[in-house]
């Protein structure tokens, strides 16, 4: 047997030499697995049902209680390192208040693990998260969309690079809780924002039995790991009705839509307090930025670890939308389209390295079938190739304060494992807000 030590793997790494003994040491038991006949207990494909005994905590004093409660649950993997509230049944039992659905309600299971998801278990996580109960339905609606079938948790949850969520909510039940959709819009200070992002986070250690290093292998964690990113849009100070609009829903309806997102914000086009701006000069500055995405359209395969073409969530901070619809563009399809033009490639500045990449992946049916005939087109004299699949792909929302900052997130509407990894849903069973009813 050939032992390699740690100080010595960052040379080996990736080479024959230090993969061998990384290899040899797992052959055979891989092998023996594959081989091996199913036991009694792996042949019963049935459904376990789940139990869920009481933790009972004591001590001497309610606040060492407090500091016994959180060590046991962090002990146990079922925190996330900050102080968490207790959920004991009375506050679970208020925090269910918030909603009109069943507590045994069964909305889906959560990777890696596939621990089944109930309205009483998000519940519990939004209690521990510091939640109030009228929250709940908002976060229900978030773990909808990561739990539904269609949704890659898988690969965001336990991959290696920094993704994580943006739970974006629309809809006039963002300001009846108190989102914050203006200034620090992504920052601290703000209990909706920050419990229910939290509450979602815990919901995936507690159901999907997540763990770093364990099977969450992020290895240098996911930044804003505790919350993801989550924020209000700010409809007051929007020129275009609510993004849910755009995927099909009632303009009043109050939605939530999850994304899988890169590690960090983008590049930011212009806004602020300390420079200038034109709103001519932003669109130039996005249009060179997506330009700048070539090298990636030309690099990676359709369905890798990373979206091809790219795809973004444009944050436009509300002056810069104000001054938009100012100059012509009643609509956000009007923006999308007109960006979508501009970040082509003329046929005749393609290298023939290039074209040799997009036939194939038309040939293959790799490209998605509607965008078939704009793609061919591209590859003949006069054409003009997208870096984009169609203008959709940049996701425009309206938020920040005045003053603010335009800038863009890379997110993935293909998964790697599951269709998807962006999902919109309505927000339903609310029973201490208006909206969300």
């Amino acid at each position: 047997m050939v032992t390699v030590r740690a100080s010595d793997y960052y040379r080996l790494r990736g080479t024959a030499e230090g993969v061998r003994p990384v290899a040899e040491a797992v052959i055979k038991s891989l092998i023996d697995g594959l081989r091996r006949p199913l036991t009694a207990q792996e042949q019963n494909t049935t459904p376990q049902k789940e139990t869920l005994a009481p933790v009972t905590v004591t001590a001497d004093t309610y606040e060492l209680a407090i500091q016994k409660f959180n060590q046991v649950f962090l002990d146990n993997h079922w925190g996330d390192g900050l102080p968490m509230l207790p959920p004991t049944q009375e506050a679970v039992q208020t925090m269910l208040k918030g909603t009109s659905r069943a507590p045994k309600e069964v909305i889906g299971t959560v990777a890696p693990k596939n621990g089944i998801a109930t309205i009483e278990k998000i519940a519990i996580n939004a209690v521990m998260a510091g939640a109030k109960p009228e929250y709940l339905p908002v976060i229900i609606a978030a773990m909808e969309g990561i739990t539904d079938p269609a949704y890659d948790d898988l690969h965001m949850l336990t991959s290696t690079g920094a993704f994580n969520f943006a739970i974006m909510v629309t809809g006039p039940i963002a300001k009846e809780i108190n989102m914050n959709s203006g200034i620090g819009f992504l920052g601290q200070g703000w209990q909706a924002n920050s419990t229910i992002g939290r509450a979602v986070r815990l919901c995936m250690t507690n159901m999907g039995r997540l763990w770093p290093g364990e099977n969450d292998m992020a290895v240098t964690g996911r930044p804003s790991g505790h919350t993801g990113y989550v924020f209000a849009e700010n409809n007051d100070l929007s020129p275009w009705p609510p993004f849910h609009v755009t995927q099909g829903f009632k303009e009043d309806d109050s939605c939530v839509t999850v994304s899988t997102v890169g590690s960090s914000p983008g590049t930011t086009f212009g806004g602020g307090a300390v420079a200038t701006w034109t709103a001519q000069g932003m669109l130039d500055n996005i249009v060179r930025s997506l330009l700048s995405a070539r090298g990636g359209m030309f690099g990676w395969k359709r369905g890798g670890p990373i979206p091809s073409p790219s795809k973004y969530i444009l944050f436009f901070q509300p002056e810069f939308a104000l001054e938009l619809d100012r100059m012509g563009y009643r609509t956000r399809a009007s923006v999308q389209n007109y960006l979508y033009e501009r970040a082509t490639i003329a046929y005749e500045q393609l290298t023939p390295a290039e074209i040799a990449t997009i036939q194939p992946r038309i040939d293959s049916g790799e490209i998605p079938a509607d965008r078939v005939p704009v793609f061919k087109e591209a590859l003949k004299p006069g054409g003009k190739l997208p870096l984009l699949d169609r203008p959709e792909d940049l996701r425009i929302v309206v938020v920040g304060g005045i003053p603010g900052y335009t800038f863009s997130m890379s997110y993935f509407r293909e998964g790697l494992y599951a269709p998807t990894s962006d999902q919109t849903k309505l927000i339903r069973g609310a029973t201490l807000t208006k909206a969300g009813h």
